[in-house]
């Protein structure tokens, strides 16, 4: 019987050291299933799932069982690291489990963030790629291609995905409140640190006409400037940035402000009425807060930020049980195909057992029948072969194999018309190891 395993590390179980230890772009993706598909036999087909947040280990075949922790040592000896052999930081997953896993992934119900936009088109990249590379077969590409469907319905019947719940996402939904189309505006953001980084990379996303990076240590703003397309800028002329930007956000871990009224007032009396967003995420304020009474200012700071994001986190918690309940209705189409596949071997079995047998009596009374009858005898066979099967297949599919009577019905098969013992029932396990 077909098995589905799942081993991988996410921001549950993992530090971020960890996580982007073991994380891997694309090229080295396809090396590495390129590398288990040479040396696993017990491993029919192999996938991977790697974002900031998660890496995991997709595989299926008879043998897969038994070859949990054989494929996170791969996996260590791949990046040279000594954590899913170990299992300190790892989770393990068969069966049914592993499908219902990926499908809440890749709804975002499985998110440091609840709701992640990101994960869907990862959960699709990840299925071409498996594909592209050979190592994912039919098992695993409709397993993915499921959780995708799953995905796509979550995002278009709820409203798990709306709204910023992140400081820095609604930095960028602020100014587009009041500027629109961000591919029109000069972005300038003050600090390369962590957040500043990250709110540097929304705003990247938006295509803005300049994207300039002022922090004091101008090898870190050329750095982080380079990676997003952007320019970087000293701070010791940070009052002509600011005369050129659309869109302000400061976020350093300066002890007062680096924008002093006075330099506000300055720069918007030269601005000829051109508005200007700023965004002060810094604690404490980088920002005079004076600077909200001036003409033509947007000043939005961390607390008004936060609680639109504490707003937009309670919303999209509330559709939480309608996104599960898509995930069960798209869970149990892609279990009734899977379960057809893990019993298909039993039923080819148990026609074939027919068949040898309808053919062997057909053999021996051929001599009562004219040669032109012989068609017509087949004929007849196959007809009650197919009417005595048709009942007892349909009952075959619809077993219950998670359950002690379904497993019990399934060797009661097996032993009534001796069927080979590999075509027997397989308990899989569907909780975590």
């Amino acid at each position: 019987m077909i098995d589905l395993l799942l081993i991988g590390v996410n921001h549950e179980t993992a530090p971020a050291a960890v996580r982007d230890a073991v994380a891997m772009e694309r090229e080295e993706a396809e090396r590495f299933l390129a590398t288990v598909r040479d040396t696993s036999g017990a491993v029919a087909e192999t996938n991977v799932l790697s974002t900031c947040h998660r890496t995991e280990l997709y595989a299926a075949g008879e043998g897969v069982a038994t070859a949990g922790r054989e494929l996170g040592s791969a996996l260590d000896a791949f990046r040279g690291v000594t954590l899913f052999g170990g299992g300190e930081h790892t989770y393990l997953y068969r069966g049914h489990a592993v499908a219902r896993h990926l499908f809440r992934v890749a709804a975002g119900l499985d998110s440091l963030m609840l709701g992640e936009h990101q994960v869907l088109g990862q959960v699709k990249e990840a299925a071409e790629l498996g594909e592209q590379c050979g190592s994912a077969g039919p098992m695993l590409s409709r397993l993915f291609h499921a959780a995708a469907t799953a995905g796509s319905r979550v995002r278009n019947e709820t409203a798990i995905a709306k709204g910023a719940v992140s400081v820095a996402l609604a930095a960028v939904r602020m100014a587009a409140k009041v500027f629109g189309d961000l591919s029109r505006s000069r972005v300038l953001v003050i600090g390369a640190g962590e957040t500043g980084a990250l709110v540097a990379r929304h705003f990247a996303k938006e295509r803005p006409v300049e994207l300039v990076v002022a922090n004091r240590t101008q090898e870190r703003a050329a750095a982080l400037a380079q990676s997003l397309g952007g320019r970087p800028w000293p701070l010791d002329r940070l009052e002509e940035a600011v005369q050129k930007a659309d869109v302000l956000v400061s976020a350093t871990s300066a002890p007062g402000h680096v924008l002093p009224l006075a330099l506000l007032e300055r720069v918007m009396r030269s601005r000829g009425g051109r508005p200007l967003v700023i965004v002060d995420i810094a604690n404490p304020r980088d920002v005079a807060p004076a600077a909200a009474r001036l003409s033509n200012v947007f000043l939005y700071d961390l607390d008004s930020l936060e609680s639109i994001v504490q707003q937009h986190r309670a919303a999209r918690a509330r559709e939480v049980p309608k996104a599960e309940r898509i995930v069960d209705d798209e869970l149990d189409h892609y279990l009734e195909w899977y379960n057809v596949m893990q019993v298909k071997p039993m039923i080819r079995a148990l026609r074939l057992s027919f068949e040898e047998i309808g053919e062997r009596e057909a053999r021996r009374h051929a001599k009562h029948f004219s040669a032109t009858e012989h068609e017509a005898l087949a004929r007849y066979t196959r007809s009650l072969i197919n009417k005595l099967l048709h009942h007892p297949t349909l009952r075959i599919k619809t077993v219950d194999r998670s359950s002690g009577d379904g497993m019990a019905m399934l060797a009661a098969v097996q032993d009534l018309f001796q069927l080979p013992p590999s075509m027997g029932p397989s308990r899989h396990q569907a909780d975590a190891e």
